[in-house]
């Protein structure tokens, strides 16, 4: 039974940890899916990569939000005062990662910030 718990354990946090540790390539090809299905409409129900972008840009904007409303720290990025969507937010991901091909042997997380923070800068 203990080992039976002990391999189920190691898979869990093997199963857990690929999606954290994914890199740009994968990154784009999974908002990539956003972005086609935002101007076709058609959506390949068969991959569930589309879901992880939206996900992390969700999980970015978010964190924002927190940081700019502690009175003791600052906006990681400055977007509009209007929200920005899943489709926005997968667009500006994919165009720095287009522009930025040398680094998509980057974690998706740190490229992910990136590109919010080169599309909305602080003043």
């Amino acid at each position: 039974m203990r080992n039976t718990l002990n391999s189920l354990a190691a898979t869990l946090l093997l199963v857990s940890t690929q999606g954290f540790c994914s890199d740009g390539a994968t990154l784009l090809e999974e908002c990539s899916e956003i972005i086609q299905f935002a101007e076709t409409g058609v959506l390949d129900d068969s991959s569930v990569g589309g879901s992880f972008c939206m996900g992390m840009v969700n999980g970015m904007l978010g964190l924002n939000a927190i940081y700019s409303a502690q009175p003791d720290r600052k906006a990681l990025f400055c977007p509009p005062k209007t929200s920005v969507s899943n489709a926005e937010g997968a667009r500006i991901v994919v165009n720095y990662l287009r522009a930025n091909q040398g680094q998509l042997d980057k974690d998706a997380v740190s490229l992910m910030f990136f590109a919010f923070e080169d599309a909305y800068p602080c003043p």
